[in-house]
């Protein structure tokens, strides 16, 4: 008799491989299983290629009395530094209280730099000028930090001087400090960042009062030997000469003749700003007589071929000008200017063609 065959169905090649694979995928699992609850970690831990740092630790590490490179406070600020670039941890960081510990830490250059961060996000920025002496704290750095810190100080000042929120008193103290930098640092650099800074704080803060008190000393940098030095000069000024108080301080100061000279500068923006300034100031009567007396129309009929915007200045500088009878005769005797102006009054620039039509205009006039 023929043997019984075998109740259960026998499995196919292709089902016998899939039973094996999955026996296999299986036991993977088992061996990588996750016994216990994964540890996340903790909400200040922060992860950095030299090590996992935490808020705490970074708090500590800014309290090192060691101040050599690579020291565990300099580690810190590097860390810090990183760390608040990103808003969301920013605004843990001073939640922790690290702002406070980054203000005892002004001293070295890397403190500057988170500080820097910290003056351009709106929640840390207002965390500053409410809870703490940064604008002191910075003001005594540029005064008498070192290089580097005198010029990180300064880009702080710069970032805060674009918001309201600053005190009278400390609007005073920033442009005071500006002045004693201007008059007395040696480092072209740090007379451009004060300079930037000041600007800042007239075209900003509304401190024009306060800053037509620098006009003395910016008039003395408008012919630096530094090109930047002289075009940051050029551009405050421009500023403190929107006021009929400013126009009137800059001619009591003898801005107008350095202000002439800038207009054959090297640099185009030193020309630019310069231009600018003069026409200003050629807005008011005594301020004709100042650049007639300095010999300024010749000067500015030769910007006319120069750039665009400085020939703007230069066009509307002009028709300030030719309202005084000399100055109108003395031009209008030239051919050669008179048809240069009709060419403007025909560029391609709306401003400048515009700015040239009410130059001919008042050329052309007749009383």
């Amino acid at each position: 008799m023929a043997d019984a065959k075998d109740s259960t169905p026998s499995l196919s090649n292709e089902e016998a491989i899939k039973k094996e694979a999955a026996l296999d995928a299986t036991k993977l699992l088992e061996k990588h299983e996750i016994k216990d609850h994964p540890q996340l970690p903790p909400k200040s831990h922060l992860p950095k290629a030299f090590g996992n740092w935490s808020f705490e630790e970074i708090a500590m590490s800014l309290g090192d009395p060691k101040r050599g490179k690579g020291s565990l406070r300099e580690q810190g600020l590097s860390m810090l530094l990183q760390m608040c670039k990103r808003p969301t941890d920013t605004i843990k960081a001073v939640k922790f209280g690290l702002v406070q510990k980054v203000e005892d830490c002004l001293d070295h250059p890397l403190a500057l730099d988170v500080m820097l961060q910290l003056t351009r996000q709106r929640y840390s920025r207002t965390e500053l000028l409410t809870k703490t002496n940064i604008v002191e704290s910075l003001v005594s750095v540029a005064e008498k930090g070192e290089v580097a810190c005198r010029l990180g100080s300064y880009k702080c000042l710069w970032e805060l001087s674009q918001y309201q929120g600053l005190s009278h008193e400390r609007k005073l103290s920033i442009v005071s400090r500006c002045i004693g930098t201007c008059d007395a640092d040696k480092e072209a650099k740090i007379k451009v960042a004060a300079l930037a800074v000041l600007k800042m704080m007239i075209t900003r803060q509304g401190v024009l009062k306060e800053g037509e008190a620098c006009i003395t000393t910016v008039t003395g940098l408008l012919g630096h030997r530094d090109a930047l030095v002289s075009e940051y000069a050029c551009e405050a000024l421009e500023y403190v000469c929107v006021s009929p108080t400013g126009k009137a301080g800059c001619i009591k100061a003898g801005a107008v003749p350095k202000l002439t000279a800038n207009l054959d500068h090297d640099n185009k923006r030193v020309r630019m700003f310069a231009s600018a300034s003069l026409m200003h100031i050629s807005l008011l009567k005594e301020g004709k007589l100042a650049l007639i007396e300095a010999k300024t129309v010749p000067i500015l009929l030769k910007r006319l071929s120069d750039e665009p915007a400085i020939q703007n200045y230069t066009l509307q500088a002009l028709t300030s000008m030719f309202q005084h009878p000399s100055v109108r005769e003395q031009v209008k005797g030239s051919v050669e200017n008179k048809e240069l102006i009709e060419t403007l009054a025909k560029s391609s620039d709306p401003l400048v063609a515009g700015s040239a039509k009410s130059a001919l205009d008042q050329l052309l006039w007749m009383p």
